[in-house]
């Protein structure tokens, strides 16, 4: 697999400009300032209290409506956004409201619209440094599976793209501040700064920091029926 950058697959595969699309799972709304700037009208929800908090104050106003809400609820009338994307957010939705989110994605959409759903894969250097302190193997495969059995017969084509994308660190410091400040994973820096997750990091050292590999897969389904 190659390594990419996810939002130029992203690009590669769809064309957002003057469609209407939600973004189920903003988190710090990278993705949904991303959409506005290729001409989308987004709506971004996120359903973490903290982060909406944030988002309130930074990501409302313009091409983006910012709510806080779950994608198992959708503050969106039936049929009427072009695209719903989750972007590595559905295996955050828990379990038992996964198909929720999904049968919500299919309301929303109007007929002939995409729902592209971007997951990482239970596999990659990234997921093994990961894995002693955030192991998200059951989850990734859950949303997997009820993707699968959700979009059955619900759209007129789909299409699967796997590539990898690569983590880069100057340093471990950078990379324990990065996974303990996002309030919706809430991992200790107790959790991260051990002996075992160091030597796992002190291992993929190169010439120009610290490389990690993650492979993903983007499943796109176009064409609500």
């Amino acid at each position: 697999m190659t390594v990419e950058r996810a939002i130029d697959v992203m690009d590669r595969l769809i064309d957002v400009a003057d469609k209407r699309i939600v973004d189920a799972g903003c988190g710090e709304g990278g993705l949904a300032r991303a959409l506005a700037e290729r001409g989308a009208e987004v709506i971004a929800l996120e359903p973490d209290p903290v982060q909406a908090a944030t988002n309130r104050e930074v990501l409302a106003g313009g091409p983006i409506s910012f709510f806080e809400a779950g994608a198992e609820a959708m503050p969106v009338d039936d049929g009427c956004m072009d695209g719903v994307i989750f972007s590595m957010s559905l295996h955050h939705v828990p379990v038992a409201l996964m198909d929720d989110a999904i049968g919500e994605s299919k309301r929303v959409l109007r007929p002939g619209g995409f729902l592209y759903v971007l997951e990482p894969e239970a596999g990659g250097s990234y997921t093994e440094l990961a894995r002693p302190f955030h192991d998200e193997t059951a989850e990734r495969r859950a949303a997997q599976g009820v993707l699968t059995e959700s979009t059955a017969g619900a759209f007129r084509s789909q299409q699967e793209v796997r590539f990898v994308v690569r983590y880069t660190f100057s340093d471990f410091e950078t990379f324990v501040c990065g996974v303990t400040a996002r309030s919706y994973n809430a991992i200790p820096r107790e959790a991260v700064d051990t002996p075992a997750v160091r030597a796992a990091f002190e291992a993929a050292r190169t010439a120009t920091g610290y490389a990690f590999d993650q492979p993903m897969r983007v499943n796109l389904f176009a064409g609500r029926t």
